[in-house]
């Protein structure tokens, strides 16, 4: 018998530092990730990837995919994955699909949404590793001795 675990992330926009969220329902107007179940035999990066893929109809290379990090998710008993993936391109209107609606919001705005506390949570750890990974880029300054 496999083990399941759930991997979700977000599509993040690095010349406007902006990430993409959707809404599932207007009846429970709360903001999510984009996610779903996977089993280990297959590789959470490629769940989310495929995940992406399902819900957007984007193809997301591998390498633009960065885990944040993971952690027992109890409601559900088991693993959850946390990534995030860089895309080059966005749209600029708002994306709207039969079951859920998207959009792009700069992470300040998103103290201003409804989410669930693990996804509160999950976007702070998110925001708190992509401001890492931008500082460790930066090149090195070096002063004269």
């Amino acid at each position: 018998m496999h083990k399941s675990f759930y991997a979700s992330g977000f599509l993040y926009y690095l010349p406007y530092q902006q990430i993409l969220l959707q809404q599932k329902s207007p009846i429970k107007p709360s903001w999510t990730l984009f996610g779903q179940k996977g089993l280990n035999s297959e590789s959470p990066i490629a769940v989310f990837q495929k995940a992406v893929f399902e819900q957007l109809q984007t193809k997301i290379a591998l390498d633009a995919i960065f885990p944040v990090y993971d952690y027992y998710k109890k409601e559900m008993n088991c693993t959850a994955y946390i990534f995030y993936a860089h895309i080059k391109a966005k749209e600029n209107a708002k994306l709207e699909k039969k079951d859920a609606f998207m959009e792009w919001f700069s992470f300040k705005q998103t103290t201003k949404l409804l989410f669930s506390e693990q996804s509160k949570k999950d976007l702070i750890v998110s925001q708190r590793v992509i401001q890492a990974n931008a500082r460790d880029a930066e090149p090195a300054f070096y002063y004269p001795q």
